[in-house]
């Protein structure tokens, strides 16, 4: 009986450690850099922290490589990113978002959990489309896609984390004041899809109220 249950219990755990962990939350564009549109978040990849299929490997390391080169700062240090998809599938329209202790400067806008409404952090679509050029390198084929295995290198200008963490700290379930509150966590990579028009109108009304809030 003693071993059944411990059966059992070892498979939830590993249930558990397969499920997924979807986010909710919204984008909207602040006019710095690129203009994405306001989008829906769906679902997050993180780190040894993040369920299987959700897990990437992530390090970085200083660059004066720049993504959004009209406001990156000469004086601030820029950091490379290099994170390998071990989830086992396929993603697009990634996000980096910044926690409320991490500043930026190539965001393109920004972007709250429905955990912390109004708690907004600085974010931009992982892409090498418009000025924000920050996808650098795409390791199987240069279209966006985060492939399974694939490895994704991007910038993130002028990084500074109140905390002290490392570009690459994408280690804390949930994204911006949702996740701020976790030691040594500095951002997230968060899916953000485009919403269907009657969910769209609520976010414009929940983006206008957050922008409030920030001022």
């Amino acid at each position: 009986m003693s071993r059944l249950i411990s059966g059992t219990v070892l498979l939830a755990a590993l249930a558990s450690m397969a499920s997924a962990n979807p986010v909710s939350g919204t984008y909207f564009d602040t006019n710095h850099c690129d203009n994405q549109g306001a989008r829906q978040a769906v679902d997050e990849l993180g780190t040894f922290i993040f369920p299987l299929n959700e897990l990437i490997d992530a390090s970085s390391t200083p660059t004066n490589i720049s993504a959004c080169v009209a406001h990156d700062n000469p004086n601030m240090l820029n950091y490379r990113v290099r994170m390998t998809n071990l989830t086992g599938q396929s993603w697009t329209d990634l996000f980096y978002v910044a926690d409320l202790g991490t500043s930026i400067s190539n965001e393109d806008g920004m972007a709250w959990s429905t955990a912390a409404p109004g708690a907004v952090g600085q974010a931009f679509r992982i892409d090498a489309a418009g000025v924000n050029h920050n996808l650098i390198s795409e390791s199987i084929n240069a279209n966006g896609v985060f492939e399974v295995g694939e490895v994704w290198e991007f910038i993130i200008q002028d990084f500074v984390s109140a905390w002290g963490g490392p570009a690459h700290a994408f280690d804390s379930l949930d994204f911006a004041g949702g996740s701020s509150m976790v030691p040594g966590s500095t951002g997230s990579i968060v899916q953000m899809l485009v919403p269907s028009p009657g969910v769209l109108a609520m976010m414009g009304l929940g983006g206008a109220i957050s922008v409030r809030r920030r001022r």
